[in-house]
């Protein structure tokens, strides 16, 4: 019987046609690298094993054939008899717990299909050790897990930080605006007025990487609008006159043509998505002039901010819009947030944001809002 046994397990898992005789039969079913067992289907009995089985099960070939299928069920005995019933059937693979001699368990793999062998009904079962699947599994969630609770912390430490320092920060900023402004007045020495400036412009960087930090946080849940009719040409102007000095800074300009465009919109949520892009248009311009144009086609207002300088590759397009990405050169500073806290606030309102661009061509974003 075992070595009718062993001849159908081996047959049944060959596709060669050639006639296999019983010692090619024996060394295959004996040799191979999973636990094979050859089930008796009406009682269980475990009628033959290879030379895996005994070393996984920790018993002699002569113990091991005293057992039943039932004794290296660790646990959960119920679903026993439905899975033989099944196997005998229509073939079955499932996972359990199966226990050694000493008692110790593991997890497995279950493979198992009925098989008439010297007209008796038989279960030729595959059993597979999966304990380093699962090792890796946990493993595998445990990494996720330490992720998302290091990326929680992160958040929480960047919400704290950025809320923290956006006062002083703003407080520098306003007295070296007066002290640049005094300086221009008195006609003081060139070279303090320069420098003078030039400490503006990192601390205005600085409020502006703050800004992005919390409205980044802030992003992180569902984005309510406090929508009211507007001008956007109004909009577009009073930003550009905000950031007139760091365009004086960067040795650029920012020239507007947006035509009165009317509609219902957050102000305050397009402020930050022209701020965004205008500072990134002065940030990567090279100091070129940055154009700034506006037009509508009846139910969208469209502006277009447009700068001469790096540019960037078409691959990068689209990741760009991720958060913390970036595509340039890491001296030019910045978290990677704007484009992304600009995609964010303008498919809140319906809309879209578009990017062109080409490496050392400069770059063109295309805000397109609905009116209504």
């Amino acid at each position: 019987m075992r070595s009718a046994a062993r001849q159908a397990l081996f047959s049944a898992t060959v596709t060669d046609p050639i006639e296999h005789d019983s010692e090619i039969a024996s060394y295959g079913f004996e040799h191979a690298r999973d636990i094979l067992l050859v089930i008796a289907a009406a009682t269980g009995r475990i009628v033959d094993a290879n030379l895996a089985a005994l070393a996984t099960y920790r018993y002699s070939r002569a113990e091991l054939l005293q057992k039943t299928i039932f004794d290296l069920r660790a646990a959960d005995l119920g679903p026993v008899a439905e899975q033989m019933r099944r196997a005998d059937a229509e073939g079955i693979l499932f996972e359990s717990i199966h226990q050694r001699a000493d008692g110790t368990t593991f997890p497995v793999e279950v493979s198992s299909r009925g098989h008439t062998i010297g007209g008796v009904r038989m279960l030729l079962s595959v059993v597979r050790d999966i304990s380093a699947r699962r090792r890796q599994e946990g493993e595998r969630e445990l990494m996720i897990d330490t992720t998302r609770r290091a990326l929680a912390l992160r958040d929480e430490f960047l919400a704290i930080a950025s809320h923290e320092l956006r006062s002083p920060v703003t407080n520098v900023s306003l007295k070296l605006q007066r002290i640049v402004q005094q300086l221009d007045r008195a006609g003081t020495d060139a070279t303090l007025a320069a420098a003078a400036r030039e400490a503006l412009g990192e601390t205005m960087r600085l409020a502006t990487l703050i800004s992005a930090l919390l409205d980044a946080k802030s992003l992180a849940t569902a984005i309510t609008l406090a929508r009211a009719p507007m001008d956007i040409a109004d909009l577009v102007h009073d930003v550009a006159a905000q950031l007139r000095e760091r365009a004086q800074i960067a040795g650029s300009q920012l020239v507007v043509a947006v035509p009165p465009i009317t509609g219902s919109w957050d102000r305050l949520r397009l402020e930050q998505v022209f701020a965004n892009l205008m500072t990134n248009a002065l940030k990567y311009g090279q100091g070129q002039p940055i154009h700034v144009r506006g037009s509508t086609d009846g139910e969208r207002a469209i502006v277009e901010v447009r700068d001469h300088g790096i540019g960037i590759s078409a691959g990068d397009v689209e990741r760009v819009f991720e958060k913390f990405e970036r595509a340039v050169p890491s001296a030019y500073g910045g978290f990677g947030l704007g484009l992304y806290i600009a995609r964010q606030l303008v498919e809140a309102h319906a809309g879209r944001i578009v990017l062109e661009s080409a490496p050392g061509a400069g770059t063109t974003v295309r805000v397109e809002l609905p009116r209504a």
